[in-house]
């Protein structure tokens, strides 16, 4: 059984690491000494849990570590008539009118 967990995460961590030319991760650190625990945002998460954060990352409680990537791609090429606007809703950007805020952009 501990070799299948082992190769899930190696599965999960290449999953969360294959698109990261678009996204941003971060690892973090556990600081308390003695667990095994990872928090975000005052939630406790068990080793092995994946999570979606408030700020739109997506998370994964590692034994050492936690890693958290965003699910969204950065912001996109925008017109020069446009500009680029984070919902944090929805985790993605939307790209409107400059002249119109109420005109999406084709990007």
């Amino acid at each position: 059984m501990p070799q299948v967990r082992k190769v899930f995460v190696c599965l999960i961590l290449l999953l969360l690491t294959i698109d990261l030319c678009d996204s941003d991760c971060k690892f973090v650190m556990k600081t308390e000494a003695g667990k095994s625990d990872c928090m975000d945002g005052g939630m406790s998460y068990k080793v092995g849990a994946m999570w979606k954060s408030e700020d739109c990352y997506t998370c994964y409680c590692g034994k050492v570590t936690a890693i958290c990537c965003t699910d969204y791609s950065q912001v996109p090429d925008v017109p020069s008539n446009c500009e680029a606007i984070f919902d944090k809703r929805l985790c993605k950007y939307k790209v409107y009118s400059k002249d119109n805020p109420d005109i999406l952009c084709e990007v």
